[in-house]
């Protein structure tokens, strides 16, 4: 039973740090995709440079008729569809005052 207990800690220990690694990865992919959206609403909106990514992202999350198209964006960008990506972003609509 010993055996048993001291087994199961050896290998929670070695595993942890692949756990902490595996989580940092899924941190900088989902910081990457967050990003790359970012970048594409910039682009497709022609918003200038002065807006904070953190204000564009509120700006269009805040409006009930993008969100839902950026949330599927998002989903869409995580599992690689790059063709429902595109689509879910051309359904964003820009806001008044950009391009």
């Amino acid at each position: 039973m010993i055996n048993v207990v001291r087994n199961a800690l050896v290998i929670s220990l070695l595993l942890s740090p692949l756990a902490q690694a595996d989580s940092a990865y899924e941190t900088l992919q989902f910081a990457l995709r967050e990003q790359q959206i970012t970048n594409d609403l910039r682009e497709k909106c022609q918003l200038p440079p002065s807006l904070s990514d953190e204000a564009l992202r509120q700006t269009f999350l805040n409006d009930k008729n993008d969100k839902a198209p950026l949330i599927a964006a998002a989903q869409a960008l995580k599992n690689n569809d790059n063709s429902a990506y595109r689509e879910r972003m051309a359904q964003v609509v820009c806001p008044p005052q950009a391009g």
